[in-house]
Parts: structure tokens; sequence; C-alpha cells
């Protein structure tokens, strides 16, 4: 099923296709506020990313560093700026999948959701590990593969547990970590600001191209995420007013904060490129070794907000491709009195507790990355689609023409930058979607094929 953009004067839900004559179901409760999803861009954004970023800007691009972490920004900007258009046409849970179907149909609508869907099984597994890596230095016993499936499993239970129980309760233990895990990175940051020079940075020295663009991609791909608020459009309370504010200042935020972590670690560790963990040495460097303790636990709440939100967040992927008969429709439940989508909140808690308790999530997480490239660059090309064919969007953006032609070819060039192997696993995954909605189609019943 296409469905509509939202017009600025009456705006319009699509149906469900899991509706049935006669037989109404609860809905998805609308109670997001903009802070909700302005805490929801930093917290997800701000994720395990922030502690290697300044070695890994430093390693591969030396002097060049802050100029490559510049250009990173300008070019989330230029996409951010795109999906804050199209987004303020919309309603509905789903985000770029949503986007997809409705300038281009419902199959690229489905191919852009099953990759972001399991790219973030995917990524939820890796996060999951890394928090474990740095909690275990806090406490020796959690590096014993037993103590790490079952500390895995209670924090599990307790991410299912909020969620399943209402939005509010899962966006609430978001913002409480997403403030818990940022108030040991500000003083830092601000240290950064203090003490950093443009001298401080890295010698200036001959840096070969690929190592340039390995940068940019470790830059890039650390602040992907922004596009959390637009995938629960259908919770917030007034998506058309409080999207894009949302997503740029989550952004920018969140861009901020990079920028002057990284000039605390260039002034505060004297080889950052050669640091396992800069953030955690900057930490000890400015006050002692109880600041590296603090910094390891800042890194383990990091990534439990970064959980915390991408369980709020990825649940509403598979809801709405159930919705849409892509995947079962029972994904597309609601429970009647939470009115969240308990299935799909369930299939993701244990769908990400088996990767991470295994470690077979190693082979899908090249698929997050060319997952989110993917939906930018087709939340990109929908701006354009829906301008030429619905007009001007709710919340125009200026030169969103020119925005979204430049967020296009920003995108060409980070694929074309990815190697041929993660190009033939997204291909493989990419089939296996396509054949799984394939079979759902024919075993549906013949009034809701589309």
């Amino acid at each position: 099923m296409r469905l509509p953009a939202r017009a600025a004067a009456a705006p319009s839900r699509p149906a469900l296709l899991n509706n049935t004559a006669g037989a109404p179901r609860p809905t998805l409760y609308r109670g997001l506020r903009r802070i909700d999803l302005l805490l929801l861009t930093v917290n997800v954004v701000v994720g395990a990313g922030v502690f290697a970023l300044p070695g890994a800007l430093a390693l591969h691009a030396g002097g060049y560093a802050v100029w490559i972490l510049l250009a990173a920004f300008l070019l989330v900007a230029l996409l951010a700026l795109s999906l804050a258009e199209v987004a303020s046409r919309f309603d509905v849970t789903g985000g770029p999948q949503v986007f997809a179907e409705a300038a281009f149909g419902p199959l690229a609508g489905f191919a852009v959701g099953w990759l972001l869907a399991l790219s973030r099984v995917a990524v939820f597994g890796a996060i999951a590990s890394i928090m474990l890596d740095y909690a275990a230095e806090l406490f020796p016993p959690l590096a014993g593969r037993g103590p790490r499936a079952v500390a895995l499993t209670l924090f599990m239970a307790a991410l299912v547990a909020s969620n399943l129980r209402g939005v509010m309760r899962g966006a609430g233990l978001g913002n409480w970590l997403t403030a818990a895990k940022i108030l040991p990175l500000v003083p830092l940051a601000l240290a950064g600001l203090w003490l950093a020079g443009w001298n401080d940075l890295p010698a200036m020295q001959p840096v070969e191209t690929g190592a340039l663009t390995q940068a940019l991609l470790v830059a890039l791909f650390a602040c992907f995420g922004f596009e959390q608020a637009a995938i629960v459009a259908g919770e917030m309370r007034d998506p058309q007013r409080d999207m894009a504010p949302s997503i740029l200042g989550g952004l920018a935020i969140a861009c901020t904060l990079y920028l002057l972590l990284v000039f605390a670690c260039f002034a505060l560790v004297p080889d950052t490129a050669g640091s396992r963990l800069p953030l955690v040495d900057a930490a000890i460097a400015l006050v002692g070794p109880a600041g590296g303790q603090l910094m390891a636990a800042a890194a383990v709440l990091s990534c439990a907000g970064g959980l915390a939100g991408l369980m709020l967040v990825a649940p509403r992927i598979f809801y709405a491709l159930g919705e849409r008969r892509d995947l079962p429709a029972a994904l597309a439940s609601v429970h009647p009195r939470y009115r969240t989508p308990h299935v799909a909140i369930w299939v993701l808690g244990v769908s990400a507790l088996l990767l991470a308790v295994t470690g077979t999530f190693t082979y899908l997480v090249t698929v997050f990355v060319l997952a989110r490239t993917a939906a930018y660059a087709s939340t990109a090309g929908a701006l354009l689609v829906l301008r030429r064919r619905e007009g001007p969007a709710p919340v125009p953006m200026p030169g969103g023409r020119a925005i979204a032609v430049a967020a296009l070819l920003a995108s060409t060039a980070i694929l074309a930058t990815t190697s041929l192997v993660a190009l033939r696993d997204v291909a493989l995954v990419l089939a296996a979607g396509l054949l799984l909605r394939a079979w759902m189609r024919r075993m549906a019943p013949p009034g809701l094929r589309s």
C-alpha cells in the first residue's frame, strides 16, 4: 500500500492494513514530547563511537583530524536537513521506510525498512558487547562468558519490561541514561575548550588518501542515528512542530560535544593515535586515576543509553513492516493496555540477546553502515520527488533541492568507498528479505495483497 504524504492543510493517516472491518484495535500512544525526541537523538548519536573517535581520527588523519571532523559534520547536516523536511509530511511510525514507500513505491519502502531493521539488531549486539567490555574494567568477573551472559540477559529483560509498559516509560529510561552518560563527558569537553588550541593538533604530515577516507567514514558513522525521531513519529504529540527541532538540535549538541572531546584528547593525551581508550586517558591526565574510573563508567552508561534508545526505536521499524504485511502481521500488534508494539519489542529483545551472547552479530555489522547510508540517500531522493509531485512540505528547508542533491552525492561517495565483500553481504541479506516478503504476500488473503 502506498502512503500519501501529509498535506499541510489537511493531514491524513494511512489506513492500517491489519485492521479488519468492524474490528477496531488499539493504536500507539502519542505521548512523546519535543524534549524526549531531542534527548533520544543525542542518546543514539552519542553512543559507543565517541570513545573511539579521537584515537581513530588521530591515527588515520593526523593533523587533518579536525578538518575531517568538520567535513563529516557538513555532510551529516545535509542529510539531516533533507530528513527534517521529508519527515514533516508524515505523522506515522516508520521513518525512512515510509518516506521511501511514499516516493518510490512499496518495494523500495520494504528494502529500506528491512535493512534498517536488521542493522539495528546487529548493532544492538555489538554495542552490548562493548558495554560489557568496559563494565569488566570496573567489575572483572564480567570478563567471563557466563557472567556476561547473565548480566546481558538481566539488562535486556529490564529494557524489554520498561518498553512494554509504555512508550513514556521507555523514553523516560532513555532520558535518564542520556543525562547520566553526558554529565561525565561535559567537564572533559569544557576542558578541551579551555586547554586546547591549534598547536595541540597532531603534526601535519603526508597522509594517504585512503587513510583520510577511513577517517571520514569513522567520523560520519559516529554521527549517524539522527533519524530516530522520524521513526517514532506515530507516537509524537505534534510531529510537524517538533520533528525538525528534535533532529537538528540533537545533532548539533552531539557534534559540538564530539569536537570539544577531540580537542580535549589532543591537549591531554600526548599520543592520541596510540591510545586504546583516549577519553579514559584524557580523564586520567585531567584528574588522576579516579577520572579514568569515572570515564569507564561513563562508557558503560553511554552504551546502556544507546541500547535504551535502540530498544525504543527499533521495534517501531518491525511494527511498520508488519503493519504493511511485509513481515508477519503479529509484529504490528499493539498491547491493549499499554499501547506499545509488544510483539515487535519481544522480537527485537530476543534476537539481539541471542546475537550478543553468541557473538554472531559480527557478520551483520557491515549491514549497519550501508543500511544507514542507503536510508539517508533514499530520503534525500524522496525530498526531490515529493516536492515535485506534492508541492512544498509543511516545514520546507531553504535551498531544499540543492541540499538533497548534495546529500545524494555525499551518500554516493560514501557507498563508493565500501568494500565489495560488504556489498555482497548486503545483497544477500536484501535478497533474503525480498524472498520473505514475497512469501508473506503469497500467504496473505487476496484482499490484503499489494
